[in-house]
């Protein structure tokens, strides 16, 4: 999944488009922290889903697949909140305050958490590490960060490897066995990852680094025309939710 986000990001239909696009998701972000979760939340959602899919063409079912996983976390957190525990009477009942609270936090995260992967499909790590730079952000805090970039991509090929070579040898053909190959796995990944910072570091000794890691910035279409667009999208939405808001 992390390769078909990245691969998205580079291909799809607003990828030069980085500077609205990141003001277009922090408007939105902003709504969906500031404004009442409960008229914010579908707004923010809908409007970052659309983008995404109609707008930039992100693959729907790669963006919704993805969206499942922390759904699948912010539902359970929900279901704990709902849950409170009588000690005298040494019973579970129902919360009605933290089912309130629940659905409030619920929506708020599911909010950001659509915003997140709408700017992760759609801009390009060169875009959005250029429009950090832009922003005065250390030099050696964006070397970090293309290193850490690169070196999750590096890491998960190495593990399907690990994982493909155990396959083949039958190490999942039993509960047991699984979980005796699945701990060999992670301690393999974890020398190999010290193998590679290692040779990384070299690398970069050999190459001579000094201050920062040249990367090409590739060509931005935007106009203002486009960045109006991006501000007045996350505009309407917040004028809606506070409307809707008052009116609840």
């Amino acid at each position: 999944m992390l390769h078909a986000i990245d691969a998205c990001a580079h291909t799809n239909r607003w990828r030069t488009q980085g500077g609205p696009m990141a003001l277009f998701c922090a408007g939105l972000m902003g709504c969906a922290l500031l404004a009442p979760p409960l008229a914010a939340a579908p707004f923010v959602a809908a409007a970052a889903s659309a983008a995404a899919v109609l707008g930039a063409r992100v693959p729907a079912a790669l963006f919704f697949r993805t969206l499942l996983v922390p759904a699948g976390f912010l539902a359970t957190g929900a279901l704990a909140l709902c849950v409170t525990l009588d000690l005298e009477h040494a019973r579970l009942g129902f919360s009605g305050a933290g089912a309130a609270t629940a659905l409030a936090t619920t929506l708020r995260a599911a909010a950001g958490v659509t915003v997140t992967l709408c700017f992760a499909c759609i801009v390009p790590t060169a875009q959005w590490i250029a429009l950090l730079r832009r922003a005065r952000v250390p030099a050696v805090v964006l070397d970090l960060l293309l290193l850490v970039y690169r070196t999750l991509f590096v890491l998960d090929a190495e593990f399907l490897a690990i994982r493909r070579a155990q396959d083949n040898r039958l190490g999942f053909r039993t509960a047991r066995v699984a979980g005796r190959n699945a701990a060999r796995a992670v301690a393999v990944l974890f020398l190999r990852s010290l193998q590679r910072a290692a040779r990384l570091e070299r690398g970069l000794a050999a190459r001579g680094y000094v201050d920062r890691l040249p990367v090409l910035t590739p060509p931005s279409t935007a106009t203002r025309h486009t960045y109006a667009v991006a501000a007045l999208v996350p505009a309407l939405v917040a004028v809606a939710a506070v409307v809707l808001g008052a009116g609840q």
